[in-house]
């Protein structure tokens, strides 16, 4: 008896990856502005921080590489080409500012807790003030990602196929043209 369902193939896998570093990405800003205020644990809060980070950007490395062995999913429906080359660009920039977020709160939290830093409120606070920029910048643009995901998932209908299905059998049969969002 299977307690799980199969693993999806390759191209499939884009839906179970992409929404790690959603949340991790989005939730580290929130750890690094507790530690702005929490002076006790600021230490703890931005190590946590840093491997939220570290780990969402691992995960955003592989959401863009499944993403683009799903690609052909959404190519397949015509009216979704300006979304999905939208949503592609802005996960491979928010992928890439998460990895460079990840590495400089990485640095930070080391230099911080090694001088100390975190235990004068100034020097804490302007600490945190640069780490939570630092981490904030990649979280909206992930988060701008995730509409434009979104979008191709609910407006155009694209799907990530079953095991075994084809790409024509992934498409919806109906596709609607786009809203106009400008007007909204």
């Amino acid at each position: 008896m299977n307690l799980l369902p199969p693993l999806p193939a390759w191209d499939g896998m884009h839906p179970l990856v992409v929404h790690f570093p959603i949340a991790l990405l989005l939730i580290a800003p929130v750890f690094i502005a507790l530690a702005m205020v929490w002076r006790s644990r600021a230490s703890g809060l931005v190590f946590s921080a840093f491997v939220l980070t570290l780990i969402g950007a691992a995960f955003a490395v592989l959401s863009t590489a499944t993403g683009n062995a799903a690609e052909k999913f959404a190519e397949a429906v015509p009216a979704a080409g300006v979304v999905l080359e939208r949503h592609e660009e802005l996960a491979e920039l928010a992928r890439n500012l998460s990895i460079g977020s990840a590495i400089v709160v990485g640095i930070a939290a080391v230099v911080a807790v090694r001088w100390q830093a975190f235990a004068r409120p100034a020097p804490r606070v302007f600490t945190c003030g640069v780490l939570l920029i630092v981490s904030a910048v990649p979280a909206v643009v992930l988060a701008n990602a995730a509409h434009e995901g979104g979008r191709l998932v609910h407006e155009f209908g694209v799907r990530a196929p079953l095991a075994g299905a084809t790409v024509a059998a992934s498409v919806p049969a109906a596709v609607q043209q786009p809203r106009d969002h400008d007007a909204d």
